[in-house]
């Protein structure tokens, strides 16, 4: 590089860093994890004789979800989902645009009548979880 008489060179090596610290600024290259819980979406629906809870948990194993229901009109889903990652993908890199919850999740569901809390039933099904939960016989 020459810097000539009046400095020429060592204006475009200054506008140089400059333009290299604006895009740095401008980058996220740190492992970004969101503080707290987040809440997953999810459908209610009902017949007479059930609940059914459909929870969105893209990403996940069967094993990272935990279902209770301690109490006969309450249904609570938690777990964690990890941070997505495509195979072979580098690290660390750069986010542009992070929209996809991670770390752990908390959903509680009030239902109306009360369910039989021995007999939950779970699946997982193409990102969804399926929660079947029978209502308790009126007599």
């Amino acid at each position: 590089m020459s810097f000539g008489k009046h400095g020429e060179g060592i204006k475009d090596w200054t506008r140089r860093i400059h333009d290299i610290m604006d895009e740095m600024r401008n980058r996220s290259f740190c492992d970004y994890r969101a503080t707290g819980t987040w809440e997953p979406a999810l459908n209610l629906y009902e017949s007479r004789e059930a609940y059914y809870v459909c929870v969105e948990l893209a990403g996940l194993s069967p094993d990272a979800v935990v279902v209770e229901c301690c109490d006969p009109k309450r249904v609570r889903v938690r777990g964690q989902r990890g941070q997505p990652r495509g195979p072979g993908q580098p690290t660390p890199f750069s986010v542009e645009v992070m929209e996809i919850d991670e770390g752990p999740f908390h959903r509680e569901i009030d239902l109306h009548d009360p369910v039989e809390v021995q007999s939950v039933e779970v699946c997982y099904d193409k990102g969804y979880l399926w929660v079947t939960l029978r209502k308790t016989a009126t007599t």
